[in-house]
């Protein structure tokens, strides 16, 4: 019963246990692969912080597939170039925006087979087959379970540490067009381990995250270091309330 989040909405915050956390990635992830993901398989992630942007990540990572991290701000064209870069097969994203930049560009996409949103603000008339609702992707892995019982935990097992696990793209700086570093969990978990050496967190700690996991040093904190360490991510409402909410 342990909470590894709380989730400010509607100025509550929501508790989320590590059970709950656990069930969301599992049947997340069961979903995926009844919409056909493959080992290896790319899922972009796109939106500010939430809960859903961990659990993505995790899903896909639980499939032996990669996440990759996009910025909330970029354009349609920016989003496109890392879509296909990555060869992405899957998007993960947090609302009508987001949903928009990707009705724009899915054309050019013939690799990308659904759009998963979870926020469903302005989505009730949309009909594009490409498009699916966050809790219907989650309702498709509770039937798949039911048919394929055991398939989540023995893909977690079967998980190797030179898996590659995650593709992080720098932020477009560095020339022309932004890069992708790709992460094993080796590596991935050599960076949380070394700041937990230099900066111990413990399982009552509260830790705010400050950007999504599109930033390299948030997949050390936020999946790394919240993981080895089963203290509690505290999500804000909004990023305008991000200070007031950090306070409390």
């Amino acid at each position: 019963n342990h909470r590894a989040m709380r989730y400010k909405h509607y100025g509550i915050w929501q508790p989320y246990t590590w059970k709950d956390y656990y069930l969301s990635v599992k049947h997340l992830a069961l979903g995926l692969l009844s919409l056909g993901f493959e080992p290896g398989d790319k899922v972009l992630i796109i939106g500010d912080n939430a809960p859903q942007w961990y659990y993505a990540e995790l899903a896909a990572q639980a499939n032996h597939g990669a996440s990759v991290g996009l910025y909330s701000e970029l354009t349609p064209r920016e989003i496109k170039y890392i879509a296909q870069n990555a060869e992405a097969t899957f998007a993960i994203v947090e609302d009508q925006e987001q949903v928009d930049k990707f009705l724009q560009i899915k054309d050019d996409l013939p690799l990308l087979k659904k759009v998963v949103f979870w926020n469903y603000k302005g989505l009730a008339h949309y009909d594009d087959p490409i498009l699916m609702g966050y809790s219907q992707a989650l309702q498709l892995g509770k039937e798949y379970e039911e048919k394929h019982p055991g398939r989540f935990d023995q893909n977690v097992e079967n998980g190797k540490a030179d898996d590659i696990c995650a593709i992080v793209y720098t932020s477009g700086t560095t020339g022309s067009a932004p890069k992708g570093a790709v992460h094993t969990y080796e590596t991935m978990r050599a960076g949380a381990e070394y700041h937990l050496r230099l900066d111990p967190w413990h399982g009552n700690d509260n830790v705010v995250p400050y950007l999504p996991p599109a930033w390299m040093t948030e997949q050390w904190f936020g999946i790394g270091c919240h993981l080895l360490s089963a203290s509690t991510l505290n999500f804000a409402e909004a990023p305008e309330t991000q200070q007031r909410d950090m306070r409390e």
